[in-house]
């Protein structure tokens, strides 16, 4: 083990030797990358390093050792606290849907249906927009062909559309839709198209394409299979 009086030599030996036999930065770096063990086998050296910073002065070894991990640990901990936020969020959210799901299968129409968005969505700050192809209500009808070439354009790769739309193309979903709001569009339909349902905020950074669209999927989904069925309860009335 090292001591002091011998660390003294080392130094004075390495400050009388000539430049071109010290050891170079590439060399030292080298030798204790490839020997991890060394500090453990010179652990008094760790005491009596000291490396010169602009902002500190002089610190010890240690001290950078031991600010570097409180800097990780802090990271760490931003992390878990982000984390932690994002599962309570999507908690929240998974209860909303849940809830909005069991309250549709308990609707008999479409204007029930609507009545279950009306409420999701106030709660979520959010606002929304039901079309369908083939409806007689003026409210509802959207002309195919015209979405048609947004979906084109939009979702040729994928089936939901996530982010900023045109004016022209908001306003064929919503009757008064946020002028630098952000969108996501769904087509509904099990096996052929019958219509969108598409959300709105007024926060041009709240849907973007790299999000989760699980809940808002499935709640497509289930108004496509609700409408199928009242469609075929419908005709087996009439």
């Amino acid at each position: 083990m090292t001591d002091v009086s011998q660390l003294d030599e080392l130094t004075e030996t390495v400050s009388d030797t000539p430049l071109n036999d010290k050891l170079h930065d590439e060399a030292v770096a080298e030798y204790l990358l490839s020997h991890p063990e060394f500090f453990l086998r010179q652990p008094d050296l760790l005491a009596y390093l000291h490396i010169p910073q602009s902002e500190r002065g002089v610190v010890s070894l240690v001290e950078i050792q031991l600010e570097r991990l409180r800097h990780r640990v802090n990271e760490l901990e931003g992390n878990i606290t982000r984390l932690v936020d994002i599962a309570a969020k999507n908690s929240d959210l998974h209860a909303l849907f849940s809830q909005a799901q069991v309250k549709l299968f308990q609707t008999h129409n479409i204007y029930q249906a609507l009545l279950v968005l009306d409420e999701l969505t106030t709660e979520l700050n959010l606002e929304y927009s039901l079309r369908l192809f083939d409806s007689m209500d003026d409210h509802l009808f959207l002309d195919r062909r015209e979405f048609e070439s947004f979906r084109v354009s939009h979702m040729s790769r994928r089936s939901v559309y996530l982010g900023r739309l045109r004016k022209k193309e908001s306003e064929m979903l919503f009757e008064q839709p946020p002028q630098l709001g952000s969108f996501v569009v769904l087509p509904l339909g099990l096996d052929r198209p019958i219509g969108v349902l598409s959300f709105s905020s007024a926060d041009g950074g709240h849907f973007q394409p790299n999000m989760d669209t699980l809940f808002v999927e499935q709640l497509a989904l289930i108004i496509s299979r609700l409408i199928s069925h009242w469609e075929y309860s419908r005709e087996i009335f009439e």
